[in-house]
């Protein structure tokens, strides 16, 4: 069966225009649609499992929907003031832990290695959020896996500190350095 829309992996070509919502897949790169029953209609075709982000939604309200038996279920993850403040949306994504709404955030063109008033990173708190996933599409992203925030604590000294073996290894795989200096 023949997909729309792009594939990952696939080239990516310059920033497109901001859209409301995107479609999410397992194989599919974010697609953003300005209207919920394309985007709806577009997550059907690709079918179970497929998310779609509300970027925009009302905070406190559901912002993921995922195709389920062909049609769309709200998820537990909920909005916030993403137009409050615009910056520090991609960590509001991975303080969520679901990559799709990482994923969402980094197709409109979230600065990757923005911080918090902590000087946190969308990479550390998807660390402390225990979420492979989303660690992946950051570091795919760019994120700086060195970075630490202003208490010291870097993103393979969290992984170190929470057990998670399997993203330690993703971050020296990306060129985190420890502590000793060695990769």
């Amino acid at each position: 069966m023949n997909q729309p829309g792009p594939h990952v992996g696939a080239p990516r070509l310059p920033a497109a225009k901001p859209r409301r919502f995107y479609v999410v897949g397992p194989d599919i790169a974010p697609v953003g649609y300005d209207m919920l029953e394309v985007a709806l209609n577009v997550a059907r075709q690709y079918g179970e499992g497929t998310d779609i982000v509300d970027t925009q939604a009302t905070p406190y309200h559901p912002m993921v929907r995922r195709i389920v038996k062909g049609e769309p279920v709200y998820l537990e993850f909920g909005a916030w003031p993403t137009q409050a403040a615009p910056d520090q949306n991609l960590i509001e994504a991975a303080k969520k832990g679901c990559p799709a709404i990482v994923a969402a955030f980094l197709a409109l063109g979230m600065d990757v290695n923005t911080r918090d008033s902590r000087g946190g990173t969308a990479l550390i708190w998807a660390i402390a959020r225990r979420e492979p996933q989303c660690v992946r599409l950051l570091i795919t992203a760019g994120a700086d896996v060195n970075a630490s925030d202003r208490e010291g604590m870097s993103a393979l000294k969290l992984a170190r500190e929470k057990s998670l073996a399997n993203i330690a290894e993703m971050l020296r795989a990306a060129g985190a350095i420890d502590e000793t200096g060695a990769a």
